[in-house]
C-alpha cells in the first residue's frame, strides 16, 4: 500500500504548522534520560557456548525454537564493484523466512495537533542499550511468543487497524541492511488512531510531533534506524 501525493503533502506540512505540542522538546529529553536512568539494565559478553537456548554446529547457531535468526556462513563468489573484487567469506544473520517484523508507528491527534506515538525501547546492541523507538518494533518470532514471554504491546492496533478505530496510511515492506543481514525486510507501517477515545501507554512511551522527532533525529545516536525509516519519507 504506497502513499498517494495528496496525503504525502499533508504529512509532510505537520512540520510548518502552529506548534501545538503535547509535551515540549525538553520534556521529552528529560523524560528519555530519566528511563535510561531508571533502566538499571546491563549487557555483559559471555561465550558463545554459554548461551542458554542456542544451539551451535559447524552448520549455524540459531536458538532451539528454529526462531528469531540464525548464524551461517556463506561465500561471495563474485563482488560487484566491491572493494574485493575476488569475493569473500563471512558469517551472516538469516531470519525464518527472511522477514524480520513489524515496524509501526501510530498516529493520533491530541489537542488538535497529530502526534505519534514513541518507544524508548532497549536493545542489547543499542548505542547506551535505549533508543528513541516506533510504537511498534517487533520480530515475528516475539509477536508469536516464541520467547515464552510477555505478548508485543500495543500489537492490536497494526494486526487488527479497523477493529481498534484506525486507519492505514502507509504499509511497505522495507529492506535491511544487507552486509550482515541476509534478504532480511520488515513491514513498516503508519496507521491513524481516529477515535477520541484515550491509548493507555506505559511509561516507556510518549507522544511526540512529527517536527518533533525530526529534531530529536539531529541529536547524537538516540533515534534508532527504525523510526528514522518510517520518517523518512515526511
Amino acid at each position: 500500500m504506497r502513499l498517494n501525493k495528496k496525503i504525502i503533502k499533508k504529512l509532510r506540512n505537520e512540520i510548518h504548522e502552529k506548534d501545538k505540542s503535547l509535551n515540549s522538546l525538553k520534556k521529552i529529553k528529560k523524560w528519555y534520560k530519566n528511563i535510561i536512568k531508571k533502566s538499571n539494565t546491563k549487557v555483559i559478553k559471555i561465550n558463545l557456548s554459554e548461551c542458554r537456548n542456542w544451539q551451535i554446529s559447524n552448520k549455524n547457531i540459531k536458538h532451539k525454537t528454529n526462531k528469531f535468526f540464525k548464524v551461517e556462513g556463506i561465500r561471495v563468489i563474485k563482488s560487484y564493484n566491491r572493494e574485493v573484487s575476488s569475493g569473500w567469506d563471512q558469517p551472516i544473520l538469516t531470519e525464518p523466512n527472511f522477514k524480520g517484523g513489524i515496524l509501526g508507528l501510530l498516529r493520533k491527534e491530541i489537542n488538535g495537533a497529530p502526534h505519534y506515538l514513541i518507544n524508548a525501547k532497549f536493545e542489547p546492541g543499542n548505542y547506551k542499550l535505549i533508543q528513541l523507538s516506533p510504537t511498534l518494533q517487533s520480530t515475528f518470532s516475539n509477536i508469536s511468543r516464541a520467547h515464552k514471554g510477555a505478548e508485543t504491546r500495543l500489537l492490536k492496533y497494526f494486526t487488527n487497524p479497523n477493529k481498534n478505530n484506525c486507519k492505514i496510511i502507509f504499509k511497505q515492506w522495507f529492506s535491511e541492511e544487507g552486509g550482515r543481514l541476509k534478504n532480511k525486510r520488515n513491514l513498516g507501517m503508519l496507521i491513524n488512531h481516529q477515535s477520541k477515545k484515550k491509548i493507555i501507554i506505559d511509561e516507556d512511551y510518549t507522544w511526540v510531533t512529527l517536527k518533533q522527532i525530526k529534531e530529536l533525529i539531529l541529536e547524537n545516536a538516540i533515534v534508532n534506524p527504525h523510526l528514522r525509516s518510517l520518517v523518512s519519507f515526511l
